[in-house]
Order: C-alpha cells, then sequence, then structure tokens
C-alpha cells in the first residue's frame, strides 16, 4: 500500500488493523487516444489471398469522336488500366508474466488480476504504434498510412505516381495560416462537382490545429458549441456528426463541423496538418483466418471490453471488429525461466483504392 496519502492520516491503530479499497482497474496515465486508427479498424475488411490487388483507370481514351460521313474512324486500341498490390505487414508485442508474480496475485486477495492487467496492456500498447503508423509512409516495415496515401511524390501499391499522375493525392502547403478559404480550396480540389460519393465524409488534425479552426467560426456558432456541447462522431462507420445524446452513451469523438462533415482531431495526427478524406478511397484490411500449421497455437481475437484497465489506452481497445486482424498466441513456459511469453499479432494492410479524393494542408501553425 501507498506510504502516505492524501487526507487524513491514519495511525497504527487504524494502518495494521483495516484493509485498504483497491480500485478494481488499473488506471491509465500514459497512453494517448489513437483517434483516427481506432476508428479505421473498427471499420475492417478481411484480407484475403497473397496480396490484395486492385485494377484503376488511369488513362483517358481519346479514341471517341464526332464524324460527319464516310470518313475513317480511329479505331486503335489503348490500354487505360494499371493494377495497384498491396502484401500484408505485420507487428507483434509480447505480454510477459513472472511466475511467482502470479502466485502473489492469486486468490480474493487479487483484486486486480495481474495477467488480465498484463494481457489489456499489451493490446492496448498495440493500438499506440498503429496510432502513429496510420500517419506515417509505410516504410520501417509498417503498413501503409496517411503519409503514403495523401501524397503526391514516390510509390504506392507498386506503382509510380511520377509515371502515373492519377495517383496522385492532393497535397498542399498553407503557407503557416489556415483560414476558410484555403480549406474550401482544399476541399473543392479533392470533390467532383455534383457527387456526393466523391466528396470528403471527414476531416483530421491535431488538437492544435482544431483549435484554430475552432477560433474560424463565427461568433454564433461558437456560441452554440459552449451552450451545448461540441457533437462526436461514432467511432465506427461513416456516419454523420451527431449531439451526444443521439449516440446513447455509445463511444464518439469530439468533432467540428465543416460543410456538414465532422472535423476530428488525434493526439497522434501530424503537427500542422489538416486532412479532408474520403474514407471510401482505403480500408484496413485484416487477415481472419489462422493457418492450419498454426491452430491451437495463434487464435483469432476481437477487442472488446476489458476488465482490469480503464482510461484514454483502454477505451481505444472497445472496438470489436471481425476483421481487426488480431491474433493472440497462447502463454507458453519460458524454457530456462520460471514465467511465461504470449504475443498479440495484428496481420493486415492499409489498402489504397483512389487518391484523387483526398488532400492535406500542411504547415499551419496560426491563423
Amino acid at each position: 500500500m501507498a506510504s502516505s496519502y492524501d487526507g487524513i492520516q491514519y495511525g497504527s491503530r487504524v494502518d495494521t488493523t483495516t484493509e485498504r479499497k483497491l480500485h478494481a482497474k488499473v488506471v491509465d496515465q500514459i497512453l494517448s487516444a489513437p483517434t483516427y486508427f481506432s476508428r479505421i479498424l473498427g471499420q475492417g475488411k478481411p484480407f484475403l489471398g497473397k496480396t490484395e490487388d486492385i485494377t484503376v483507370d488511369i488513362v483517358s481514351d481519346t479514341q471517341g469522336e464526332f464524324f460527319i460521313g464516310l470518313e475513317t474512324l480511329n479505331s486503335a486500341a489503348v490500354s487505360t488500366t494499371i493494377t495497384l498490390s498491396y502484401a500484408h505487414t505485420a507487428f507483434t508485442q509480447p505480454k510477459v508474466s513472472i511466475m511467482l508474480e502470479s502466485f502473489a496475485n492469486m486468490g480474493q486477495a487479487g483484486t486486480i488480476s495481474l495477467d488480465a492487467f498484463k494481457y489489456a496492456k499489451a493490446a492496448a500498447e498495440t493500438l499506440q504504434r498503429f496510432g502513429t503508423a496510420i500517419y506515417a509512409d509505410g516504410t520501417a516495415n509498417r503498413p501503409n498510412g496517411l503519409g503514403l496515401l495523401v501524397d503526391d511524390t514516390g510509390t504506392v501499391g507498386g506503382q509510380s505516381r511520377s509515371t502515373y499522375s492519377a495517383l496522385n493525392a492532393v497535397d498542399t502547403a498553407s503557407g503557416g495560416t489556415l483560414t476558410l478559404t484555403k480549406m474550401a480550396t482544399l476541399y473543392d480540389a479533392i470533390s467532383i462537382s455534383g457527387l456526393s460519393s466523391t466528396e470528403p465524409n471527414v476531416g483530421l488534425t491535431t488538437k492544435t490545429v482544431w483549435s484554430l479552426y475552432e477560433q474560424l467560426l463565427s461568433p454564433n456558432v461558437r456560441v452554440s458549441y459552449s451552450e451545448a456541447g461540441y457533437p462526436a462522431v461514432p467511432v465506427r462507420g461513416k456516419y454523420a456528426v451527431k449531439n451526444k445524446a443521439e449516440l446513447k452513451n455509445a463511444q464518439g469523438f469530439t468533432a467540428l463541423s465543416y460543410r456538414g462533415i465532422p472535423v476530428m482531431k488525434d493526439d497522434f495526427a501530424t503537427s500542422g496538418y489538416l486532412f479532408f478524406l474520403n474514407e471510401s478511397s482505403y480500408n484496413w484490411m485484416g487477415r481472419v483466418g489462422v493457418p492450419e500449421e498454426y491452430s491451437g497455437k495463434v487464435k483469432k481475437v476481437s477487442l472488446g471490453t476489458n476488465k482490469a484497465y480503464e482510461g484514454a489506452g483502454a477505451e481505444a481497445m472497445d472496438l470489436p471488429s471481425e476483421y481487426n486482424g488480431f491474433f493472440y498466441q497462447d502463454s507458453m513456459m519460458l524454457p530456462n525461466q520460471a514465467g511465461t511469453i504470449a504475443r498479440f499479432y495484428v496481420i493486415g494492410q492499409v489498402v489504397g483504392k483512389s487518391f484523387r479524393d483526398l488532400g492535406r494542408l500542411t504547415g499551419i501553425t496560426g491563423v
């Protein structure tokens, strides 16, 4: 127990005769909320086969023509498609247990299950790593992230953007300031006029830039938010902004609205960036089955409510998804030590299908 405590300090008459009340869960004080990866994980799709291949049309066929009579007509065959190809990536997080600690923790005296906490902690730490990876560029063995998908250089899906400019996203320097005009220009640049399905369905940024956008809102809108509270977007699915009452106690991410879409903030978002994203353009795809060779050794797991951990890191795990790509290797004895080791594995990839309806403003430092 703690050597000191807030409040009245008891003497030995109480300290030596009275049991403490230990809260039944470990409370996270260090982990951040991987807002965006949690969201796309909840919308995962199955990854099947050696690679996920997507055929995309990247060149216009200009053979069509107007004619007036019996002139010779164009008849050349034109190849207009290429294939984007994605292989899975893998991540592992160990869970180590010391046998003598488990002995000490067992029974009624073990208010918090030490092994259950370590299981939840390992899962939460895994999500932290993916919370960072979703903004990265897919290097260093990581899955693809927004740093790759929302770009206009390099390669994606094994194809060069310098060869096929149709694979470029809209990458715009802000010049240091965020304005409503710059936001509108970016939004319009990644929208095909008249087709709502091609417009962004979500905005994503840091807490700092989110607050800068809030400053740009008209005074009556800011007053409305102050009085009624900020709206929220549900964790799972491409849903519109809702007030918190409509969520009916379900999880949601705090959001501001822009042209009717939610603008979310994320602790892991790239500093100075504002993304406008059409989430139909890409997916997290997770492996779903266990190979026969590893049946009984590794099992598919879902991320649900846990019994020994709470706080920001724990809440992010409350995302059951059939296609999350999470697997668990059960504990096994360490061969030369009194303890066990288990592992989480995450096997999957962020697969991009279209990039022209993705965009970002960079270098935002003020308004």
